[in-house]
């Protein structure tokens, strides 16, 4: 079995992203600040490395991105979400099994 460009660079992907995640938990456990650093230093490298695999791989159409993680505006119909709805300070009453404004006064929070 042969392996494309495409599967190669998915495998090298989904490695670089475990890495990291270990990387990640290591730094969060190291208890020697040196240690830590190094660490740190490292996965930032890895992350770049990731970056640069990402990269690659959405200019050639094989990472193809929802615009919900692209930063490009969506109007309404693309998300579902009315203006009036979204608004601060809305009038409305939260919808069921929402967290209202606070215990009622006489009546202790937690």
């Amino acid at each position: 079995m042969e392996f494309s460009d495409r599967d190669i660079l998915t495998d090298l992907l989904i490695g670089t992203k475990m890495l990291s995640t270990g990387y990640h938990t290591a730094v969060l456990e190291a208890a020697n600040d040196r240690v830590r650093n190094t660490l740190i230093q490292i996965n930032n490298e890895e992350l770049n490395t990731q970056k640069q695999i990402f990269d690659l791989m959405h200019a050639r159409g094989w990472y193809p991105l929802d615009p919900v993680y692209t930063g490009t505006p969506m109007g309404a119909e693309a998300t579902g979400i009315r203006p009036e709805a979204a608004a601060m300070g809305r009038t409305a009453p939260p919808p069921p099994g929402a967290m209202g404004p606070g215990p009622a006064p006489g009546r202790p929070g937690f």
